[in-house]
């Protein structure tokens, strides 16, 4: 009975959305929750998937420190003790990964043993994306920069500098644009993406919810003072060209024109919300690594994957 009256309360509210809208309504499905996919990890982080839906992550701290593979049918393997912030595929099948503690960018072979390569030294990486050229942007949050390094000559070089705290960061899902959260500030900012592989079109598009501040002071009838940082942190897109931002407040959602679509809650409230992705089967269930936990939920969504052809 509860399930039936969800679904007529979604069906009635989505009734109700324009054509060109993407609420959360066109998102979420009636009856689905977060469910626990991973507990008692030290500190979940660099969740991603590779074409088939199988899930990654890594625990990045503790005796369990390293990286992990979830099958479609459950099944968890650990492929690798070095402990990332971020992780996505190239187009030669590399788990590509970014490695702040050690300073360097890596790619690990799971074809050989997940052996590990190095990539690039003498950085501060956070986190990155990988594009079907073989471009891998990563953010330098302490450097205020965001970098690019070509996988094929391992060349190096900043492609933006100025973004009070770059974190998080993805593609759109034709590759053209990347976006950049910004964890101390209230925006997303997104970039052109020229053909060299440079960025331009610079600007600060997706606006994020922010926390109220509890210091603050307002008078009646005005709105209450926000904390400037947004903790905007973790990124990806589906194949609609939403944006999914994690942040203090929770999972934001934007759509392809930088508007809002929502905000899904943290599953641990008083857990940092690091990252997402999506995953499992289909592309199909948003991924969280909040705190020492891992969740996903079932969504009507595919999330996008870059290391391949793009689809026109």
């Amino acid at each position: 009975m509860i399930k039936r009256l969800l679904l007529i309360t979604a069906t009635a509210a989505f009734a109700q959305d324009l054509g060109g809208d993407m609420t959360l309504h066109r998102l979420l499905i009636a009856g689905e929750d977060w469910q626990p996919v991973a507990q008692a990890l030290a500190f979940a982080d660099g969740p991603t998937t590779d074409a088939e839906g199988n899930f990654y992550f890594s625990d990045m701290r503790g005796d369990a420190a390293g990286i992990y593979r979830v099958t479609n049918d459950g099944k968890k393997t650990k492929l690798s003790d070095e402990g990332v912030s971020g992780l996505k595929f190239a187009p030669d099948g590399r788990l590509i990964a970014a490695q702040g503690a050690k300073k360097r960018i890596i790619a690990l072979d799971l074809k050989n043993n997940a052996a590990v390569e190095v990539l690039a030294e003498d950085v501060q990486p956070n986190d990155l994306v990988v594009s079907a050229k073989g471009h891998a942007y990563f953010t330098e949050t302490g450097k205020k920069q965001v970098t690019v390094l070509d996988l094929k000559t391992k060349t190096v070089k900043a492609v933006d500098t100025g973004i009070t705290a770059p974190n998080g960061i993805t593609l759109s899902p034709d590759q053209g644009t990347l976006a950049v959260s910004d964890s101390r500030g209230g925006n997303v900012w997104t970039f052109r993406v020229e053909t060299d592989g440079t960025l331009g079109a610079k600007a600060p598009t997706m606006t994020m919810r922010r926390p109220v501040d509890p210091k603050g002071e307002f008078k009646f009838n005005q709105p209450p003072p926000l904390l400037p940082a947004s903790g905007g942190d973790g990124m990806i897109s589906d194949e609609s060209g939403r944006f999914f931002v994690t942040s203090t407040m929770g999972v934001q959602v934007f759509d392809p024109t930088s508007r809002e679509c929502g905000l899904l809650p943290k599953p641990q409230p008083d857990k940092p919300l690091t990252s997402c992705t999506l995953s499992g089967a289909g592309r199909a269930y948003l991924y969280v690594t909040n705190g020492d936990r891992i969740y996903r939920r079932k969504v009507q969504a595919v999330g996008s994957f870059f290391a391949q052809p793009i689809k026109r």
